[in-house]
């Protein structure tokens, strides 16, 4: 990562944003202490230019490359449901959410007279609530285009959780990455003029049916850090050419179907030229 050539890239932006950009990009790399392991080894192949093409990205939508709401994990752009808040405050800044969790024994009603919402949320148990325990999901927003009520089975939020190309994340913040689900499902069911661009670059913008296909031709988590272990062991190694042989912007976007091709090439180089 060239600090001095992505602020000059992005010497139109905004100043102050570009500085907490970078900060963050060197938080996530380790780029200020070379003596600890390095964080994140994914953002090896994230060439300056894609930095700075996705940082002008969301500043066109007017968000902020915060680190916190907005941030980059090994499959790209990654959006938390703060964010998609956000975007939508922009633009309707009268809209009131309310979006929450439902836990077995709660007691939900949900109904709809001449346009306007009605609903009830009574929590059985606030202080003993699990993921086991959850049973759905619900948004409803209200602005001036309309009240909307939003739906999510367990059954469905699990269905994301499932074409997820990064599981850890769900596994680390389950109740989190499920308010992000509904959410997202509630401002792209009502709201996709608005949030088009959003959905174009958030890592996990694909319908089901796409992120099948993409869960099942893409490598594994475990299948990346095996390749990227290769590439890190020989000397002298060229991830530049390496990628172009391969055809992808990274090792992440690697087919299956080419996985013990790449194996066996990167073994056999192992091979010839040793290790480091």
């Amino acid at each position: 990562m060239n600090v001095t050539k992505i602020k000059e890239l992005l010497k139109e932006s905004d100043a102050t944003q570009v500085e907490q950009y970078i900060a963050y990009l060197e938080s996530i790399t380790n780029a200020k202490n070379r003596d600890k392991t390095l964080k994140n080894p994914w953002m090896k192949y994230r060439k300056d230019e894609w930095l700075a093409r996705v940082f002008k990205a969301v500043e066109a939508d007017g968000l902020v490359f915060d680190g916190k709401n907005i941030t980059l994990q090994s499959t790209g752009v990654s959006y938390n449901y703060q964010a998609y808040k956000n975007k939508m405050l922009l633009v309707y800044p009268e809209t009131i959410f309310d979006v929450s969790i439902v836990h077995k024994n709660d007691a939900v009603q949900f109904g709809k007279e001449s346009g306007h919402i009605k609903y009830s949320h009574s929590i059985a148990d606030p202080f003993n609530q699990d993921e086991q325990s959850i049973i759905g999901a619900y948004c409803v927003l209200k602005n001036k285009r309309g009240e909307f009520l939003t739906l999510l089975s367990k059954k469905d939020i699990d269905k994301h959780r499932q074409v997820a190309k990064t599981q850890t994340i769900w596994k680390n913040w389950f109740l989190e990455m499920a308010m992000k689900t509904i959410v997202k499902k509630a401002c792209k069911q009502h709201f996709n003029d608005i949030f088009q661009d959003i959905e174009t670059l958030d890592n996990e913008n694909y319908d089901l049916e796409k992120l099948e296909v993409i869960s099942a031709e893409c490598l594994s988590e475990k299948q990346v850090s095996e390749i990227t272990d290769l590439m890190n062991s020989i000397n002298n190694f060229s991830e530049e050419a390496f990628l172009k042989w391969v055809k992808k912007d990274s090792v992440e976007l690697i087919l299956t179907q080419d996985y013990e091709k790449v194996k066996n090439a990167l073994v056999a180089k192992q091979k010839q030229g040793g290790v480091s």
